[in-house]
């Protein structure tokens, strides 16, 4: 599933660090490739809706972490991971703020999980994109950061109310949704939530944001809770 925008939008677009990423050494770009995809994994709703996520490390527990609207009504979902491994698994937290969920499989994850990073953008940074489009299987493609979007309707709903969206030039398909966008450290930076229509433009949620999100996530699966929002599936 994936989210597109059908009407013109102008972007906001707010001037980004030009400082390097306090983030390490850049690596070779066919290994950010190789960690985002073995990372990757393919979501398949009861309905035959498709989406994405990835694989992260959630207060000590390897969980899914995709958009709410690919997750929301849909249980049990069916997850493929890179190696072909199937399982099923059922979303123990949606965000209430953002579109994020948090799925906890019922077999053990063996993927690796990608570490999310608070560190700061750059315009005009190279990143990966992990996702499922249109059908076709853990593909990785790459973009780079062209600025942010924040106030407008459909940034709240993606990234949170005052919150920044990422701005990537590159177009993703319907499939791709709840992916990951990896930098050339190998971190994740952002998740992808849908495209502006007629244009390159892909939007996604901020590393922060996400990264502030899964802290809270992780109190709730510490206590075993269940936490689900309100959320539209469909949105």
């Amino acid at each position: 599933m994936l989210l597109r925008v059908a009407f013109a939008l102008v972007l906001l677009l707010s001037a980004l660090p030009a400082a390097a990423q306090d983030g390490g050494a850049p690596i070779d770009m066919r290994e950010v490739h190789d960690r985002c995809v073995r990372s990757l994994v393919r979501i398949e709703r009861p309905d035959g809706g498709l989406g994405s996520g990835f694989v992260a490390d959630v207060g000590g527990r390897r969980v899914i972490v995709t958009n709410a609207h690919v997750a929301v009504g849909a249980d049990p979902i069916r997850i493929t991971l890179y190696d072909g491994t199937t399982t099923l698994a059922h979303a123990r937290y949606v965000s209430d703020r953002i579109d994020l969920a948090v799925l906890v499989t019922e077999d053990a994850l063996t993927a690796p999980p990608l570490e999310v990073s608070d560190a700061a953008l750059v315009r005009g940074e190279r990143v990966v994109l992990g996702g499922n489009p249109g059908g076709l299987g853990f593909i990785t493609t790459e973009g780079v950061v062209a600025g942010v979007v924040t106030g407008t309707l459909l940034s709240d709903d993606a990234c949170g109310e005052g919150n920044n969206c990422i701005v990537l030039d590159t177009e993703a398909e319907p499939g791709s949704s709840g992916g990951p966008v990896v930098d050339q450290q190998g971190h994740v930076i952002g998740m992808l939530w849908g495209v502006y229509m007629g244009t390159s433009l892909s939007v996604t949620i901020h590393g922060t944001t996400l990264a502030t999100e899964l802290a809270t996530a992780a109190e709730v699966l510490s206590h075993r809770g269940r936490r689900i929002a309100h959320a539209d599936p469909h949105r």
